[in-house]
């Protein structure tokens, strides 16, 4: 039996081994503790001073007679078994070559799961490998140049790629020490497997990329890049095949993992018939502060030893029945384009694993139902985000020009004249983002940044601007499926996973939407 030490705190790790702290705090020998291992660890730098902060367990000698002397500590209890979750009801088994589609988490987990299990799964992206999707994007930032088959959403790795590389989720899942085992194995980063909100940065997230796809090849994964989905195959309600690249792919299983922003493959499964739903989702403004600002905020100084400060809000606006919240944050980071169609501009948020840029940054949405997108079916919420997006480019004056304003000015409702120091690379136009909303977004957003101004201070004031639009914040869509197959729920053989499918939201919880599809495949013999 092991006992969980919360909240163990030291200021002065180089002073004092981990064997004594934990020997101090539950007041026992230090010979008597046989093994320490850190499940967790952060830094409280409040109040101007670094404290390291730890989850451990332990294996003591009497380890009962311990517990039942720390009966009163709520930070000191029996460490819990590790959890298991895994699917163990009826399995199928597949043709030798399923088809994945899609290279974001949803999809790379796909495929590493069914090649374990001896499949040889044929793994597609409509975009390109990692270092010429650079090249790609960085047109795109520089000049305006953008592809839409290769950009900051499709491609190798996903939307992910291209953001802070969040490998935190709020879900207790099993899955989650395989994921970020893999990960740090890959990207050559044993610092997320202990730290309490781990994170790769677009930098070491695409260092694990190049390393995947090597592992994949290794285990009998065909990939193929700048391959895009044309059509699905149906006969008597089950998938019979593909058409990629105008070339038919027998199979018999689809798990498709194509991303919250691939609506061209949202209108295929709309007039192929298959299940879907609207969904709802939250939109709004990218809030961009001085990073030091933030420091000061919430650290106490504007260059803490502990690294960039980060922040997460939210507002319950009890007057409009909606709520608004921060989103993404980016500690150090930049705002980015990340367009996907000519004529439409949004932007999202990443940051470099050193999280030492000038700025800090994160989304200000407001939620919205199918109730709200002024249209029936359930592609509407895509038309909604569609004319927001294509507001913004006009408002921007073209070339992927952002649309800005200073946060003062926001609340103020008057335009935002003049110059901006931003970090994002296309350039920004002042002018009055309340134009491009709603009503009912804009009135809950005003009041969210006047409570956001109360938890850290200044940030509802001109030091900050919110540039316009952030809206792909989730998928509009849910593609339905069964909870017990993860099938579609009229396709046989078509498995939607991941953040397009509706069912997840972020690397991690993508990745794991993966494996439990896959879960429910029984291996080949």
């Amino acid at each position: 039996m092991k006992i969980r030490i919360h909240n163990l705190r030291h200021a002065r790790p180089e002073d004092e081994s981990l064997h004594h702290l934990v020997a101090t705090r539950l007041e026992i020998p230090e010979e008597d503790i046989s093994d320490v291992i850190v499940r967790k660890k952060s830094v409280d730098g409040r109040r101007g001073r670094p404290v390291r902060v730890m989850m451990v367990d332990v294996t003591v000698k009497d380890a009962e007679a311990v517990l039942a002397r720390h009966g009163s500590d709520s930070q000191v209890q029996k460490a819990p078994p590790p959890r298991d979750d895994v699917y163990r009801g009826d399995q199928v088994e597949l043709g030798e070559r399923p088809l994945v589609v899609g290279t974001g988490p949803a999809g790379l987990f796909a495929a590493w799961a069914l090649a374990k299990k001896g499949y040889r799964p044929i793994l597609v992206d409509r975009g390109k490998a990692v270092k010429p999707r650079w090249q790609d994007v960085n047109a795109y930032w520089k000049k305006g140049a953008l592809n839409p088959e290769s950009n900051v959403v499709f491609g190798d790795g996903g939307a992910g790629t291209f953001s802070d590389g969040k490998l935190y989720t709020r879900r207790n899942d099993s899955r989650n020490d395989v994921i970020l085992g893999l990960f740090s194995e890959l990207a050559a980063a044993p610092d997320i497997l202990t730290e309490g909100k781990p994170h790769l940065g677009t930098n070491r997230l695409s260092r694990a990329l190049l390393q995947i796809k090597s592992v994949l090849v290794d285990l009998g994964v065909t990939l193929q890049f700048e391959s895009h989905l044309d059509d699905l195959l149906i006969r008597e309600g089950k998938i019979i095949g593909a058409v990629v690249n105008g070339e038919t792919i027998d199979c018999d299983a689809i798990f498709l993992a194509t991303g919250h922003s691939a609506r061209d493959v949202y209108n295929l499964l709309e007039r192929k018939g298959v299940a879907m739903e609207a969904r709802p989702m939250a939109v709004g403004v990218r809030a961009e502060h001085p990073q030091a600002l933030i420091n000061e905020a919430q650290l106490g100084t504007p260059d803490p030893e502990t690294g960039a400060a980060d922040y997460m809000l939210s507002f319950q606006d009890r007057r409009a029945e909606r709520s608004a919240y921060t989103f993404c944050m980016c500690p150090g980071g930049e705002v980015v384009g990340a367009s996907t169609e000519p004529g439409a501009v949004t932007v999202n948020g990443m940051s470099y694993s050193h999280r030492a840029d000038e700025f800090g940054n994160a989304a200000i949405v407001v939620t919205v139902s199918p109730e709200d997108y002024g249209a029936e079916g359930p592609l509407a919420g895509l038309h909604f985000q569609s004319q927001l997006e294509q507001a913004a480019y006009r408002e921007g004056g073209g070339g992927f020009v952002a649309p800005a304003q200073r946060i003062g000015d926001f609340l103020k409702g008057r335009s935002s004249l003049g110059s901006f120091e931003t970090s994002y690379r296309r350039g920004v136009r002042g002018t009055d983002l309340s134009t491009l909303f709603p009503d009912y977004v804009v009135q809950t957003m005003r009041r969210a940044l006047v409570h956001f101004g109360r938890r850290v201070r200044h940030y509802d004031s001109n030091n900050g601007h919110l540039i316009g639009v952030e809206t792909r914040t989730t998928a509009p869509v849910r593609i339905l499926r069964s909870d017990e197959t993860y099938q579609s729920a009229n396709i046989a053989g078509l498995y939607p996973i991941g953040e397009g499918a509706g069912f997840a939201g972020g690397i991690m919880s993508s990745a794991s939407d993966g494996l439990r599809a896959v879960e429910r495949i029984r291996a080949r013999k």
